[in-house]
């Protein structure tokens, strides 16, 4: 039977039944036991065309949770219900028709924290990374590659000024909550973020709502609608200063590209011509030997043509002092 269990188990991955199988003992012997993966209604079964030998127990068939809230019934597959409620969810955990369950339900504070925190982390890894570009190394005594860059410059005075934000809304001004120093959110010399957990933690404890009012209200004048207006208008398309300048930047990596082109071109051809240049002059090198071997082959033709030539000695002598000539008579 447990070989049974392991092929329709199997089968089930494979074909995508939605079943699973497994062998239940107990005091009445070993039993083949079909469970459905899915809850609720969804996951009733039916046995069809049986053609086993084994006899089945009728399916029990999958229902679906029910609850009433203000007298409106609800149905859920689970035992998790969302939607019922804006923004809450209910854990079923058993049921009572009979008793009614009275619900009160409240911020989650925690969650706003996070969400708080999340959001300055995120805000001061931004900053640090243009702090970084405008930090002078005393090895090189240059700033970053971007330390130029005057767009990055109105980035950060961009950012600085919306963090010291304070709204206008009428609420947050009378809760006293209208900037984020009344939250414990403080700015730093260097332009980042600093979260008292115990002010900020006891702003949402005492006014919850009204710490909402300020990151956003009805009249769109929260730190949240005017923040996300700086960042719009920082990274619009057309008129963005980041767009315009990464365009720019774009434009002179095209120019670069092409002076290197063209200078590619340039001594590509520069190349030949020296290529032309140098085989001229090593032929000449190669001829030189020969021509010398002429030179001197045509130097010893004129010297021995010089020594052929001239006035032949005369075999006559001249009488010196002391001596005379004399002839015999025959």
């Amino acid at each position: 039977m447990a070989t049974l269990a392991t092929s329709i188990n199997a089968l089930s991955a494979t074909n995508k039944w939605g079943i699973t199988a497994s062998v239940v003992t107990d005091a009445s012997g070993a039993r083949l036991a079909i469970y459905s993966q899915s809850s609720g209604s969804p996951g009733a079964l039916a046995i069809a065309n049986n053609t086993t030998s084994l006899t089945f127990e009728p399916p029990v068939g999958g229902t679906d949770a029910e609850i009433s809230i203000n007298g409106i019934p609800y149905a859920s597959t689970t035992n998790t219900v969302t939607g019922a409620i804006p923004d809450v969810t209910l854990t079923l955990t058993s049921a009572d028709p009979a008793t009614p369950v009275t619900l009160t339900v409240g911020p989650n504070t925690n969650s706003i924290l996070n969400s708080i925190n999340n959001f300055v982390v995120e805000y001061n890894t931004v900053v640090g990374d243009i702090n970084t570009q405008f930090t002078v190394n005393p090895a090189t005594n240059t700033e970053g590659p971007l330390g130029s860059d005057s767009a990055l410059r109105i980035l950060q005075s961009s950012l600085a000024a919306a963090t010291t934000y304070t709204t206008t809304d009428p609420t947050s001004i009378s809760s006293g909550l209208s900037n984020l120093a009344a939250l414990g959110i403080t700015l730093n010399n260097d332009g980042t973020l600093t979260v008292d957990t115990s002010t900020l933690t006891s702003a949402l404890s005492a006014n919850p709502s009204g710490v909402q009012n300020f990151f956003t209200n009805s009249n769109a004048t929260g730190f949240a609608d005017n923040f996300n207006s700086a960042l719009t208008n920082l990274t619009d398309p057309s008129t963005g200063i980041l767009n315009s300048d990464l365009a720019e930047n774009q434009g002179e990596q095209t120019a670069f590209t092409t002076d290197i082109t063209n200078f590619q071109t340039q001594l590509a051809a520069q190349k030949i011509q020296l290529d032309a240049e140098f085989s001229q002059v090593n032929a000449s090198l190669e001829q030189y030997p020969f021509t010398l071997q002429e030179i001197t082959a045509e130097l010893g033709s004129m010297s021995s043509t010089g020594s052929t030539t001239g006035t032949t000695p005369s075999t006559n002598t001249t009488p010196t002092s002391g001596e005379s000539t004399s002839g015999t008579s025959g």
